[in-house]
């Protein structure tokens, strides 16, 4: 019915209806690509996760990600890992998922020094801290200032008169950098009008090692999250001067808050939350979003972020984003003084 001529067949004419019948195969399977690509985009997650936290195990960031991610696998039924990757101020953690396939499979346990102190004080990167994909904030710990126990100083009061008194003899734990350790110190400093450049920071490799320092009595002021200096302040090693918040905390309820005493200015807390490489789907974000919003009311999860010292708390991409540029102008200002 549909033949040709064999002249019309070697001019390599063909008719309408075959015509037809191609056009439909070719639509085919482009409607079955794109029903694929929608079933991949509902699937998700399909296999492990992999979360990759900057610091070392045992910290603030590790303890609150393996929360997250213990119960994030409970909801997904597939494995969230976390994987530790420590050192370099964050940038080798960082490297690894900003050069990670952005499908999903590879997520960052994003955090202040990860991000917006990356973004302010951190010269001649090998990333754009502003080109991941900001998925949300989970959670927040403040800081809190300690000093030895064998020390004499038993106030806030005590330990900035002492820092006026004596700036060349003061000694204090840092990061060596990107660290909210190092951001609360200085916003200290800056509040009580305390010359910098003449004091002397003691370097740590991590929260637990700068509280370990300040147990010991190598420095006079330590700083340090909720989850850091919990088993030196319950040991009774260090004595806990103020927590950085508007109220008081759930773990150290006997501990005065920065707003208490006077001095709100001093509020740096150190957050968590969950990024992605460039270029991730939206889709992988809103299902992340999604989740993570249900955990917020999950009494169990809240308690279990509770039991490592982190406030969960959600806060959406474009919150983020907001509160992380911001942070940063801060970090600028207070780094200015070198």
């Amino acid at each position: 019915m549909f033949g040709l001529t064999e002249e019309a067949e070697r001019a390599g004419y063909m008719p309408k209806a075959k015509y037809a019948i191609v056009a439909l195969l070719v639509l085919s399977f482009i409607m079955i690509g794109w029903v694929g690509q929608a079933q991949s985009q509902t699937k998700y997650p399909t296999r492990d996760i992999t979360i990759v936290v900057p610091f070392s195990p045992g910290g603030s960031t590790d303890l609150a990600d393996r929360v997250m991610a213990r119960h994030i696998q409970k909801k997904w039924g597939v494995n969230v890992n976390v994987v530790n990757k420590a050192g370099g101020n964050t940038i080798p953690a960082t490297l690894e998922v900003y050069n990670s396939k952005p499908d999903g499979y590879t997520i960052f346990g994003d955090c202040q020094p990860g991000s917006s102190m990356l973004l302010a004080i951190m010269k001649d990167l090998p990333i754009k801290v502003m080109d991941r994909v900001f998925i949300a904030m989970t959670g927040y710990s403040p800081m809190i200032l300690i000093t030895p126990s064998s020390s004499p100083y038993k106030t806030l009061d005590d330990i900035v008169a002492e820092a006026r008194r004596d700036p060349e003899g003061f000694t204090w734990t840092s990061l060596g950098g990107a660290s909210a350790q190092d951001y609360s110190i200085r916003q200290f400093m800056k509040i009580f009008k305390i010359d910098a450049l003449k004091s002397k920071p003691v370097m740590s490799k991590g929260g637990s090692q700068a509280a370990a320092l300040t147990a010991g009595g190598h420095v006079k002021l330590g700083s340090g999250t909720a989850t850091s200096a919990m088993a030196v302040i319950k040991s009774g090693d260090v004595k806990p001067l103020v927590i950085t918040s508007k109220k008081r905390h759930q773990i150290y309820p006997d501990v005065p808050t920065s707003t208490e005493l006077g001095y709100p200015g001093l509020s740096c807390v150190y957050w968590i939350g969950v990024s992605a490489p460039p270029k991730t789907p939206s889709y992988v974000v809103d299902i992340w979003t999604k989740a993570l919003k249900e955990l917020m009311n999950d009494q169990a999860y809240i308690a279990d972020m509770d039991k490592v010292g982190t406030t969960a708390q959600y806060e959406g991409p474009e919150e983020m984003i907001k509160y992380i540029k911001a942070e940063s102008e801060e970090v600028k200002e207070l780094w200015s003084v070198k």
